[in-house]
């Protein structure tokens, strides 16, 4: 039943003609598409990475992404824009193609334009490739205020497969017994093996193609120096040339 029942929300958003997006055919992961993405040495998974260099040492420094494109690119999926668009709405901060980490439990982060209003519930949801039941289906503490949101996936004892595509969704659920109100977005993620020197910092990860440890790693930044303008000029540069624009950080 939970394999149907996510399926059918997430077939209802894609067709939703607000969303304007491509056939849901480009969600899909073909094996072939995957191919050449691992590498065959060690595995970050047991590396220690090196602290994010402080926002003083990084001043004036530009983040440079250098995306690793894995098979065709995929329309991004922002909420749903069903009922009133005063609504608070999720936004999965990802690039529009598969996005690469190096980790086995990355953290995953999401925006949210506006509080969410009192009763409404937010959803967490990953899947891998066979769909048949989410492999986290779970509650997330609604924010305190709107902003960058993060997901930890060691919070949910998950370990990503070297080489498996998953999908994963924050959905805002105005009433858990009627789902077609949900408003949801979803993003695409990979872990991938690296071959040679292991990237250690945000800079080193974007150069590498690695978006969510980038993305982490920037957002360390600003969680440790919450008032300094260049962390957070940096991590909103990660995200623009990723084609994502923010209100709030």
């Amino acid at each position: 039943m939970a394999k149907i029942f996510y399926r059918l929300v997430v077939l209802s958003l894609l067709l939703a003609p607000t969303l304007a997006l491509s056939s849901p055919g480009d969600l899909a992961f073909n094996a072939s598409d995957l191919e050449g993405v691992q590498g065959t040495s060690e595995d970050a998974r047991g590396s220690k990475l090196s602290p994010e260099p402080s926002a003083k040492q990084q001043a004036g420094s530009t983040i440079v992404w250098k995306p690793r494109v894995v098979g065709a690119p995929a329309e991004r999926v922002g909420g749903a824009v069903r009922g009133s668009r005063a609504r608070a709405t999720p936004m999965a901060l990802v690039p529009n193609h598969l996005g690469l980490t190096s980790k086995s439990a990355p953290s995953l982060f999401w925006h949210l334009d506006a509080a969410a209003p009192d009763g409404v519930e937010i959803v967490f949801t990953l899947v891998d490739e066979e769909g048949e039941v989410p492999l986290v289906e779970a509650g997330l503490k609604p924010p305190m205020r709107a902003g960058v949101q993060r997901v930890r996936l060691a919070d949910y004892g998950v370990e990503l497969e070297p080489g498996q595509a998953y999908t994963w969704s924050v959905a805002l659920v105005p009433d858990m017994e009627d789902r077609s109100q949900d408003r949801i977005s979803l993003g695409l993620l990979q872990r991938t093996e690296m071959s040679g020197k292991l990237p250690s910092n945000a800079d080193e990860f974007a150069a590498r193609g690695l978006w969510y440890d980038a993305l982490e790693a920037l957002s360390d930044a600003v969680d440790a120096e919450p008032e300094n303008l260049n962390a957070q000029a940096r991590r909103r540069s990660l995200l623009t040339q990723a084609g994502l624009t923010l209100g709030a950080d």
